[in-house]
């Protein structure tokens, strides 16, 4: 029996040929047509368009996204829900790259060079700070939680970690819930945010919560935008109670040309970028699902748990 799958992600014709062994046939955004709306099972990516015609089309087959990205944020997931269709994201896809854009704005701030950036006359700058002087604590116990701090763990750094319930992870200190941020130790010199995008997240980190950590060196989002209170960041970093900040998402993207954001000169932008570099490929991260799908087993990987949002 062939199953078929609508490629609204590229693929390469080794990825066909691999589909192909699977009795999966491949439609693409320009050979489909209406007829096939009905016999669509898989969606390899998303675009809103398409897939709503296909969930208009009485008695149609489509039971699972794979997205391409992370944060499913940005889909309908109530309707998704609703169809009972799965959906699986990219957790962890992207998690190598991230975690080394992550420190490189550590050093990038520990070591002095956004000073010596500008600077054009001769003055040895002497405020520098080694990985173990500075405590972290991350804000995400997922892949990209894990890889950040694998990586600090070789300089030495002491890791902390939030999550939802406060459940151990490895590769961590110890592990707080996000309920119980009063029990963080007050030393915390780095805040690395790797929230998904929910409506619990949403403004997470106002004053009331940033407050909690006095004397910030660093705030590092690499989450989703919609977690920060921008304003309330900003004020701090204008009186001193966080140092520098580094931003790869923001609320609106791209950023307006009027943005504060564009002006505060202890804040790097790197405009979601973080993921840029050589990574697990979106089809890797589909085949290992794909077989349970066939057989209509229980999807074990990045599946998205539509109560939580991610």
């Amino acid at each position: 029996m062939t199953t078929k799958l609508l490629a609204l992600s590229p693929l390469t014709d080794a990825n066909i040929t691999t589909l192909e062994k699977y009795h999966v046939t491949v439609v693409t955004p320009e050979n489909i047509t209406p007829d096939d709306y009905s016999d669509i099972v898989i969606s390899y990516g998303w675009r809103s368009k398409i897939i709503n015609k296909i969930l208009e089309t009485p008695n149609n087959q489509l039971k699972w996204i794979q997205s391409f990205s992370a944060g499913v944020d940005f889909m309908p997931l109530d309707d998704l829900k609703k169809h009972q269709i799965i959906l699986t994201n990219t957790s962890g896809q992207k998690a190598v790259p991230i975690a080394q854009s992550v420190m490189s704005y550590i050093f990038h701030f520990a070591r002095g060079l956004h000073v010596y950036q500008s600077q054009n006359h001769w003055e040895p700058f002497e405020q520098q700070f080694t990985l173990q002087e500075l405590p972290v604590v991350i804000f995400g116990t997922g892949r990209i939680g894990q890889q950040i701090a694998a990586y600090l763990h070789i300089f030495g750094s002491t890791v902390y970690g939030v999550n939802t319930t406060g459940h151990p992870v490895g590769s961590f200190e110890n592990v707080f819930a996000i309920d119980n941020l009063q029990e963080i130790p007050k030393d915390i010199a780095i805040f690395i945010n790797a929230l998904p995008g929910t409506t619990d997240t949403e403004n997470f980190f106002n004053k009331e919560h940033l407050d909690l950590f006095k004397n910030l060196f660093l705030f590092v989002n690499i989450g989703r935008g919609s977690t920060v209170n921008e304003q309330d960041l900003l004020n701090k970093l204008n009186d001193g109670s966080i140092q520098h900040a580094a931003l790869d998402v923001t609320k609106q993207e791209p950023i307006p040309k009027d943005s504060k954001l564009w002006h505060q000169d202890n804040l790097i932008l790197t405009q979601h970028s973080t993921w840029a570099g050589e990574s697990e490929s979106l089809f890797h991260v589909f085949m290992k699902n794909l077989p349970d799908f066939l057989t209509d087993k229980p999807l074990t990987y990045n599946v998205v748990d539509y109560e939580r949002g991610y």
